[in-house]
């Protein structure tokens, strides 16, 4: 099996679904779905189950251990992490494919995502979120979106993975590990569609100092705070 995909929930019966099918749409077949639930209370586990090939729930201490969890039951080469409220167009493993498969030094990548919005403020905002991940990916500082990931599995378990007491920007401190395997790459050619909730919530200034400080924050552990929205 080429693609393991592992997708952390919890309490998103909302959007979990939406993006199942968006997953079985894909013009690469190859993959399995494993969904890492977190003990939900709604219909989250009942909506995976009918759409994902492996249900695991299990109690996780943040998205990062949810990802390190739904990766032990993977069977694939390769691993991509997926948000529950995202959702991936059709040909989006299939870009990933050939990414992999034209340089072999290519241990993962990462791309844009643009919110479900037509604002466009929103968009734009996201578009300079964008911009940055792509000059940290340069500088080699990190550049990957967590809910729009791919890293070759055996890459992934010789960093230990994610770091688990890392909150926010997970993501970043997992891709500097990894780079020392080989190159991680941002495709401004792909882009995956994230819920706008968090920024409906709690507005775009708060949403990109909080993605800002996070990225920082990745550099040295301490205590961060990153609220749930549903």
């Amino acid at each position: 099996m080429k693609f393991s995909i592992v997708i952390p929930a919890y309490n998103e019966a909302n959007y979990i679904g939406k993006t199942l099918c968006t997953l079985k749409k894909q013009t690469v077949r190859d993959f399995e779905i494993i969904v890492k639930d977190g003990q939900s209370i709604d219909e989250t586990v009942k909506i995976a189950r009918e759409l994902a090939g492996k249900v695991v729930s299990m109690r996780d201490s943040s998205v990062g251990d949810a990802r390190n969890q739904g990766a032990r039951y993977a069977r694939g080469e390769v691993l991509v992490f997926v948000d529950a409220d995202t959702l991936l167009p059709h040909e989006t493993l299939e870009r990933f494919l050939r990414l992999l498969e034209n340089d072999e030094k290519i241990i993962g990548g990462s791309c844009r995502k643009v919110p479900a919005s037509q604002n466009i403020l929103d968009r734009l905002l996201y578009e300079f979120v964008n911009l940055s991940t792509y000059i940290t990916s340069l500088l080699g500082l990190g550049g990957a979106h967590g809910n729009c990931m791919v890293i070759k599995k055996h890459i992934f378990e010789r960093t230990d993975g994610f770091n688990p007491k890392i909150i926010v920007a997970e993501e970043q401190e997992l891709v500097r590990k990894a780079l020392k395997f080989g190159k991680f790459v941002f495709l401004l050619d792909t882009y995956v569609i994230e819920s706008p909730r968090r920024l409906q919530k709690w507005g775009r200034r708060r949403l990109y100092k909080s993605w800002f400080m996070g990225m920082l924050q990745s550099f040295k552990i301490k205590k961060q705070n990153y609220e749930k929205v549903r």
